[in-house]
Parts: structure tokens; C-alpha cells; sequence
């Protein structure tokens, strides 16, 4: 039986469904691609966020590995949404949400690309959301992403107010901030 580890099991993992897949940097992937994450960045240029979100998570779905379409596409979703967040949106955020969270555990287990792809699915509507940012970080770090699952994982530390709070989420729980 295959036992998939999680974020918090540590950095290594046993993949015995596929190899290792490199992160891929604009040079690494194929031209039309390419064209396609230089009009979503000019898109962000311009302010067209929903252009360049339709754009970069086609790029995404496509090309899994391509960091610097992930790190923009990140980047327009939050851009999109805004610095602020009301209680409200934060709760029916977080509870519309909860069956793609669900969705993407179970696929975690069994295909973290498919995970990757619903944590991004959440994350296009709600660039705040922590739950889906551990998933994703999850998903790159068993799909072999490093840089990727850093990327989320800084967003969600940035974006927390309290950081003590961001850093028991992140950990599962254990950690004690107030130890010495």
C-alpha cells in the first residue's frame, strides 16, 4: 500500500507513481506557452486581472512546473482580490471552499498534480485562503516543486497577522510559540 506523507511528515517523500519533475524556468517551456505567459504578463501590466488569470491557469494546467507562470499568476490573483478581506467573505470563503479542500486531500493522495490543479481552482476565487495554500504547498512538495510549495507557503506567512497563528497552522498544530 502507497502511504502518502504530508507537509509536515517532512521534506521527503516516497513517489513510487512518477519521477521527479524539475521546476521549469520562461526558456524551459514550449513557445506557445510562452506567448501565452508574455500576453498574461502584459495583461497585469494593463490591469486586465481576469484576462491574465484565464491566461496563466491554462499555463498552469498545461505546464504544472513552470514557476514564474505560478509565481505571476499568484500575483494577479492577489492583486485581484485585494489587501483588505471582511470577516464575512473570510467565513463563506472558507465554507464554499470546503468540498475542492476535500476534493484535493483525497487527490493528494492519489495524484498531487490533481491537487495542485483544485488548490489553484480555490485559490482563483480566494487568493487568501490558507487551507488551500497548505494543499498546494502539499501538492508541489509530493509533486517534487520545492519552489513552489515555498512560494505558497510565504503568501500565507506574509498575509497572517499574527504570525504565531500562521506558523501553528502551517505546522499542524504542534508547535508551541510560547516555549523557550
Amino acid at each position: 500500500a502507497v502511504r502518502a506523507f504530508t507537509l509536515w511528515d517532512g521534506f521527503f517523500r516516497w513517489r513510487a507513481y512518477r519521477p521527479a519533475m524539475p521546476e521549469k524556468e520562461v526558456r524551459d517551456i514550449p513557445r506557445p506557452l510562452r506567448e501565452q505567459y508574455e500576453k498574461a504578463v502584459a495583461a497585469i501590466q494593463r490591469n486586465n486581472l481576469d484576462y491574465a488569470i484565464t491566461i496563466l491557469g491554462d499555463v498552469a494546467q498545461r505546464e504544472p512546473a513552470f514557476y514564474a507562470g505560478r509565481e505571476a499568476l499568484r500575483a494577479a490573483q492577489l492583486k485581484k482580490a485585494g489587501t483588505s478581506r471582511g470577516f464575512l467573505r473570510k467565513v463563506f470563503g472558507t465554507a464554499g471552499s470546503s468540498p475542492l479542500l476535500a476534493k484535493g486531500q483525497i487527490e493528494l493522495r492519489t495524484n498531487p498534480l490533481d491537487a495542485l490543479r483544485t488548490a489553484e481552482q480555490i485559490l482563483n476565487s480566494d487568493p487568501h485562503n490558507l487551507h488551500a495554500h497548505r494543499l498546494l504547498a502539499e501538492a508541489a512538495l509530493a509533486s517534487d516543486l520545492p519552489r513552489t510549495a515555498v512560494l505558497s507557503l510565504e503568501l500565507v506567512f506574509k498575509g497572517a497577522p499574527d504570525r504565531d497563528v500562521a506558523l501553528k497552522f502551517l505546522f499542524g498544530g504542534g508547535a508551541d510559540t510560547n516555549q523557550k
